[in-house]
Formats: C-alpha cells, structure tokens, sequence
C-alpha cells in the first residue's frame, strides 16, 4: 500500500518518496498538442499546484520521475530538451499593493539569483520581462511560464472593494508586460480560482485558452471514479479494517458500501455534466484518518459568499441550484459587483450538474450542490441564520427538543415545529414537502446532535434520523405532506392526523427503526403532518 501524500504539492518529492500520484500526464500532452498558453479555474485544494509542479518537472527534463507515467510510456514528450522554468506562486502578502509589489519583485529576484543574473528594474512586470529575455539568452531556448493563484490578491479581499481594485490594477499591469515577451514563451500555464481581473491578464497573454469548462479537461484536477479505484483501492481496504477495530462500522460492512459512502460525502464535483470527479483533498484525509468529515470545508476560504447570501435570503441556502446560466454568466466576478452563483460555483460550493448547447443560443449550464460535505456545510451556516432569525438559544432548544421526544409529547413536539414554521415570513413558506423538512432539518442540525437526513435502507430512505448518543436517545421522524388548503378547522385536524399516520405508517413499513443502532437506546418514531402554510402535527409510534 503506498503512502497518502498528505498536504504534499510537490510533483518530485511524491514521486522520490514513493506516494500515490495520479497520472494526469495525458492532459498535459493534450495540452502540449493543441497551443501555447492555457487557463484554468479549479476550487482551492483541487491540484492545480501539483499539476503546475509536474509540468515544471517535465520541462525540467527530469525524464526518471515519468518512465511509469502515461507521458513517458507513450513517449509524448523530448526530454532531451531541457527549458528554464519559472514558477511563481502569487498567494502573496497582498494586505496592501505596494507589499504585493515587493513580494512579486521579491520572487523575480530570487529566481534571477539563483540563475547567476541581474534583472532589476522599477516595476515587477520590467524585471519579469527582464528575466525572461535573460533566461532565453542563457538557455537559448524559449522560457515556460508557470503562475500559480494568479488572482489571489484579488480575490482574497473581496470584501474590500478598493484594496481588490488596488492590486487588480498592480497585477493588470504586470501582466501586461508579458505581451512584449510572447515570442520568447515556449508554453504558459496559470491557474487560479476566480476569474476577477481575467481580462487585464488576457491582454498581457495573447491567445490564453480558457480550459475550464472544456469537456476534454474535465477530469484533469480532482480524481475520477475510475482513479479513486485504481489508485486508493487499498488505502480503502485499510480504512475500513480501522474502522471495524474502532467499532465505528459493523463486521459485515463492506468495501462496496464504504466505496458508496466516500462518493455521497465527496464526489459530484462536474465542469462538464458528464465527468464527475471526488474532492482529492477531502478524500486523501478521509482514508488518513478513516473518519468522515468536511475536510475541504474547514481548510477553505472564508465562507463570504455564503455568508453573504445567507444575509440577503438565508434559504436559499437551502434549495438546489436550477437556474439555467449561459457560460458567459458562469464565469462572471467583477470587483465590486458580486455575483453570488457564479462566485459559489468558481468557488466550489456549487457545481455543472447539466451542460445545454443550443446552437442559436450557444452554451449554457445548470447547477447543483454537489455532495454531503457541502450540503452539510449550507445546513450549518442554514441553521446559525434560522436561530437568529426567530431569536433562538440553542442550548435552550436542544433540551426542550430532547425532552420532548424522551418524554414521547406529541403537544411538545407539535408545538416546536409549529412556531419554527409560523416564525417565518410568509414569503419563504412554499407548498411542497422540501422546504418543510430542511426546516425542520436545519434547526434540528443546530441542536449539538446527530442528525441523519434520507439516510438509504434496504427498501426506503427515512427522512431524518436524530441521535442524542451519550443520553442513549434516537428519534426516526417522517414528514408528509399536503398542499391542500383545508377549508374549516374541523377538516383541517383531520387532514393533519391522517397525514401524520400516513408517517408513522412509512416507519413500519419500511423497517426505518430496523436500522444498525444501540440497542440500549431509546428508540422514538415520529409522524409529522404538515399543510398548507405550515399547520403541523406530530403523533408518536408504538
């Protein structure tokens, strides 16, 4: 079994130190194959350092460390032609412009050092030109450009309109210094995450082919399904010998389903609607630790983007994305103007869930959540928002909840759904089941317990699962719904009723209280009706 390259970015030390690597040598030739300069937008933590790291390797001539790879095997590419490589990483002190500049003139000053030249000059996009003139006349051969987070100043500070706009404009100029210096570039690949100050560096870049939404790049950061099973299948195997020696999962428990759990919790990820790709960062620490988590989401940016939507209209937070964009839209940040769907999904936390191209009206997209781990995150940030809003204590809700199911109160538990339901403005009230029950899911997610939403069984998925472990306590509850609107009281208490049977119903039928579970433990089944405009009941099982 080899090593997991744990927070590892360097394509070398991975190779020399015998850690899984993912062959992504194919993409790289495509793109040797088909121009010169290239783009591309990937979410944080997805592999575009690595990615840029294996192509300097590669221009390096460093010919052993690909002899097992596909760009090797296939003789894609001459390494007796070594080039001079510059690799700048622009996640830079960027607090101010002018310490953005120094950094930038700071790492162009490094690299002329360690080359045995002088490239001072008043500005850093001078002393990169200089550089590369200097490299190319050392060498004598074209100099491959490698940038790396290429909008970070930026788009670290969007919530500072005039810093974001000060060292847009730094960065716009120094990237306009590469137009005098095309001639002298033999191949230039930056990468970022946002496309915020795209324009002032397409003007530096002549022809810089924009890779993300290319369907032939799809898979070229992330893993796909037939890499996670080609490369983790034993890192798999030993995760889940931990886990049953942890007696976090059963003996019967099978590689089968820990495979079908990894992709619900981070697979989903699409640029194209066809290729789906996991997030290798979360997946990489899932197998370390053998404990799923939301890896990628407590390493992230800052949710500001969320945070932001979550001011404006907390539920969207909740529903799907079926908005039908064209990719003109898509790819759209402007300083100063924030556009939430397309920041949400350059930023990884939506994702292409459809790809439409009409020939009269070009390409266009829509999007979705893409897994558990970031469903799990809106929830949170969901229920924070919902508990200010109806002005709610948490520690208070969460003993007067558990109480009220320990104690088996149907009037309780009617009553806390019921006032959750009318605490909202009539404009979020919407006649379909699901907004009802991410309701009662996202207040449910801010009582410090476990909740299990439409967990899969062996012939139905119950709509929620709430455990209290160490108080020895589950709750299954099923939620019916019905949009009728009952036309006296009288009509109204037995539509209710009736739906919330119907629930009870469901539990028994489909043996939802059958699932694997602390014997000891308090089990409580509750039905839960709910109609037009949020009139609720809950009813307890037997």
């Amino acid at each position: 079994m080899k090593p997991l390259p744990l927070n590892f970015q360097n394509f070398s030390r991975i190779m020399n130190g015998g850690y899984i690597y993912v062959d992504k040598t194919p993409f790289i030739a495509r793109m040797l194959n088909e121009g010169q300069s290239f783009f591309l937008s990937r979410p944080r933590r997805f592999g575009k350092t690595l990615l840029l790291s294996t192509i300097m390797s590669l221009f390096n001539g460093d010919e052993e460390l690909f002899k097992d790879l596909w760009i090797g095997q296939n003789k894609a590419f001459d390494f007796t032609h070594k080039y001079p490589v510059v690799y700048l990483d622009m996640a830079l002190n960027s607090s101010n412009a002018q310490l953005l500049i120094d950094d930038i003139k700071e790492q162009l000053r490094a690299y002329a050092e360690a080359e045995d030249i002088s490239v001072e000059a008043s500005t850093p996009g001078s002393m990169l030109s200089n550089l590369i003139s200097k490299l190319k006349l050392k060498y004598a051969r074209n100099v491959v450009l490698l940038i790396d987070e290429y909008d970070s100043p930026v788009s670290d500070h969007i919530d500072d309109i005039d810093l974001a706009e000060a060292n847009r404009e730094a960065l716009k100029y120094f990237y306009y210094k590469l137009k005098s210096r095309e001639h002298d570039l033999q191949f230039v690949f930056v990468t970022g995450v946002t496309r915020f100050a795209f324009m002032g560096l397409s003007a530096g870049v002549n022809n810089l082919k924009d890779i993300t939404l290319n369907y032939k790049y799809a898979g070229i950061c992330g893993l796909t399904h037939e890499e996670f099973d080609k490369y983790f299948i034993d890192n798999l195997a030993n995760s889940l010998d931990i886990m049953k020696a942890k007696g976090l999962v059963g003996e019967k428990y099978t590689i089968a389903q820990l495979r079908s759990k990894i992709l619900k919790w981070y697979d989903g990820y699409s640029w194209d609607g066809e290729t789906m790709v996991l997030n290798p960062y979360s997946i990489i620490n899932c197998l370390d630790q053998s404990t799923f988590s939301d890896y990628w989401v407590q390493t992230s940016p800052s949710a500001y983007f969320l945070n932001k939507i979550a001011e404006n209209n907390p539920f969207k937070l909740l529903d799907g994305v079926s908005v039908k964009l064209p990719e003109r839209k898509l790819g759209m940040a402007e300083v100063g103007k924030l556009q939430p769907i397309p920041a949400l999904f350059q930023t990884g936390y939506l994702t292409v869930d459809k790809f439409f191209n009409i020939p009269s009206k070009g390409s266009s997209y829509t999007l979705k959540i893409p897994n558990w781990e970031i469903k799990n995150f809106r929830y949170d940030l969901f229920s924070e928002t919902l508990f200010q809003t109806l002005q709610l204590n948490s520690d208070n809700e969460r003993n007067k909840f558990y109480k009220a199911l320990k104690e088996r109160d149907c009037q309780k538990l009617t009553l806390i759904f019921s006032s959750l339901f009318a605490g909202l403005p009539a404009i979020h009230h919407q006649d379909n089941e699901s907004r009802y029950f991410k309701i009662i899911y996202g207040y449910l997610n801010g009582l410090d317990c476990l909740v299990l939403p439409e967990l899969p069984m062996a012939i139905g998925t119950p709509d929620l699962i709430v455990d209290f472990p160490e108080e020895k306590l589950r709750g299954i509850i099923e939620l019916k719904f019905n949009a009728d609107k009952p036309v006296d009281e009288a009509a109204k208490t037995t539509l209710l009723n009736n739906l919330a049977e119907k629930a009870l119903l469901a539990i028994d039928n489909k043996r939802y209280s059958w699932s694997s579970r602390d014997e000891t433990a308090l089990l409580v089944k509750v039905g839960v009706g709910v109609t037009f405009r949020g009139d609720c009941l809950a009813l307890i099982g037997d």
